[in-house]
């Protein structure tokens, strides 16, 4: 029998939990080929396609250094696992704590087919320094 969809996504967040995955491509193994990831609903355009998402990880890992997170909660319906957890960035000499709620949706071949983050842009913008404007230029893809 295969995982649960809360497992699969609980293993895929697990890749990102202690810092930057050495391995993004076996990171990112959980993803549907044609999977959606959305950084900021509804502020910045969904990026389609894992090879997409990773070249938008790689260009996020440049921009901040190191990264972590603790998962707070998780709750699973079906095919659909909402996670709450406080992602913590390194940039600028300092670690920023950034509370997030994400909802992943998973296809009938259990990979995670949709990835959607829910934070609050202004908190973001306010610990890095930064107006939302200039935010919001940074997590836009290039």
């Amino acid at each position: 029998m295969g995982k649960t969809p809360e497992q699969t996504v609980r293993d895929f967040i697990d890749a990102f939990r202690v810092s930057w995955p050495s391995d993004f491509d076996a990171a990112l193994a959980p993803l549907a080929e044609d999977a959606c990831y959305q950084i900021t609903v509804p502020t910045i355009a969904p990026i389609r396609g894992r090879t997409a998402i990773k070249a938008e990880l790689l260009r996020m890992k440049g921009k901040v250094a190191d990264q972590k997170h603790v998962l707070k909660n998780v709750a699973a319906s079906g095919k659909v696992v909402f996670t709450e957890r406080v992602d913590s960035s390194w940039r600028n000499g300092h670690w920023v704590d950034i509370p997030l709620v994400a909802v992943f949706e998973l296809n009938e071949r259990g990979e995670i087919a949709s990835w959607r983050e829910f934070l609050d842009l202004a908190n973001v913008a306010h610990k890095h320094g930064m107006s939302v404007e200039t935010l919001c230029q940074t997590l836009i893809p290039e």
